[in-house]
C-alpha cells in the first residue's frame, strides 16, 4: 500500500538536467523540500551546505558509514562518494512529508528496496544521449577525464530506466518541468485521497539488439538486426543477450561492451529512446563479434555499407 507521502527520486545520467528540473518544480509546488544527500565532492557555485548536499570530507563520510547513518552510499564520479542520510528519510516518512532528491541509480534502487511504498522513481534523460557531453561541459571546470567518466557511466545508468515508475524526456526544459510537475501532482492526489484513482505509471517496453559483425558484414534476418524483448529488468543485460543469441542462433559471439569494476554487468554500446507517455520504448544495443560468418538458416550476412543504420551505430561499427 502506498505511503501518504512520497520521496520523489530523480535518476538519470549526468547532464540530464535533474537538478534544474528539481529547482524549477520546487518553485511551482508547495512543501517539496530537497533531500540533502551527503557527498565528498566540492561545492559548486550557488550551492548551499545542507540544502542540495551535505559536503563532507572522506574521513567524515567514512564515520557516517561506520555509524550506519547512511541508507546507502556509492562511489559515483571518479573518487567522489555520495550517500543518503537515514535519519532525514525516516523523519520525513514519520511526518508524512514529501521530499525530492537527485540520487544516482544504484543508490536510488537501494533506497527503494528499503522503502518501496514511499519512494517514487523518476528517470530523467534527453532523447539523444549525445546531448549529455555538451551539457556537462557547459557547467565549466570539467576535466576531460571527468567528462569521459560521466559519459561512460551514462550507458550503465540508462539500463535502470525500465525499473523506474516514470520517465521524463528533457529535450525542452519547459516541457520537462511540466511533465515532472504532473507526475508529482498525480502521485500526491492518489496517495492523499482514498477515493482518487492510482497514479498511472509509465509502461516500459525494452529490447536488446545485437550488432553481430564479422569484418565488413552484419548478421540480419529479413534486413533486421537480432532483437529480443527484455523479460527481466533486474538481470544483467549482456548475459541475457548472450543467452538469447546462443539459444536462437547457436552462434559463438563475443560482446564488445563497456566494462567497469563498479558494476556487475556490461553497459550497452548505444541506447535509443522513444516515449509517448504512458508508453516508453528503450533499445539497448550491444556490439558483438564472431570468429566466422558461417551461414545460419533464415539469416544473412549483409554488407554494413548497405544497411540503413543511424549515424551513432555506423560510428560504433567503425570504431
Amino acid at each position: 500500500m502506498a505511503h501518504k507521502s512520497a520521496l520523489f527520486i530523480l535518476v538519470g545520467p549526468s547532464g540530464a538536467g535533474k537538478n534544474t528540473l528539481m529547482q524549477r518544480v520546487q518553485d511551482q509546488l508547495d512543501d517539496l523540500p530537497q533531500l540533502a544527500t551527503m557527498t565528498t565532492r566540492a561545492m559548486r557555485p550557488g550551492e548551499q551546505n545542507g540544502r542540495e548536499h551535505w559536503f563532507v570530507s572522506h574521513e567524515e563520510f567514512q564515520r557516517q558509514i561506520d555509524a550506519n547513518a547512511l541508507l546507502e552510499w556509492q562511489q559515483v564520479h571518479l573518487n567522489n562518494l555520495y550517500g543518503t542520510p537515514r535519519r532525514s528519510v525516516e523523519e520525513a516518512m514519520t511526518a508524512n512529508r514529501d521530499l525530492i532528491a537527485d540520487i544516482e541509480f544504484l543508490g536510488a534502487n537501494a533506497v527503494y528496496q528499503v522503502f518501496p511504498n514511499y519512494v517514487v522513481l523518476i528517470f530523467v534523460t534527453p532523447s539523444d544521449l549525445s546531448l549529455l557531453s555538451e551539457r556537462i561541459q557547459g557547467r565549466g571546470n570539467v576535466s576531460s577525464a571527468a567528462l569521459a567518466n560521466r559519459l561512460e557511466r551514462a550507458r550503465f545508468e540508462m539500463t535502470f530506466a525500465p525499473r523506474c515508475h516514470y520517465l521524463v524526456i528533457n529535450d525542452d526544459i519547459e516541457s520537462a518541468v511540466e511533465q515532472l510537475r504532473r507526475i508529482i501532482l498525480s502521485e500526491r492526489a492518489s496517495r492523499r485521497n482514498e477515493n482518487a484513482a492510482p497514479a498511472t505509471h509509465h509502461i516500459f517496453h525494452a529490447t536488446l539488439t545485437a550488432l553481430i559483425h564479422h569484418r565488413d558484414k552484419l548478421l540480419v534476418q529479413d534486413g533486421l538486426l537480432p532483437t529480443f524483448p527484455i523479460t527481466d529488468h533486474h538481470a544483467a543485460l549482456d548475459e541475457m543477450l548472450q543467452q538469447q543469441l546462443n539459444q536462437t542462433l547457436g552462434l559463438d559471439v563475443t560482446i564488445e561492451a563497456v566494462q567497469d569494476n563498479r558494476f556487475e554487468f556490461a553497459a550497452p554500446n548505444h541506447v535509443t529512446i522513444a516515449a509517448t507517455p504512458p508508453r516508453v520504448r528503450l533499445d539497448f544495443v550491444y556490439k558483438c563479434t564472431t570468429p566466422s560468418h558461417r551461414l545460419i538458416s533464415g539469416w544473412d550476412w549483409q554488407p554494413i555499407t548497405s544497411m540503413p543504420l543511424p549515424d551513432p551505430v555506423q560510428d560504433l561499427l567503425r570504431a
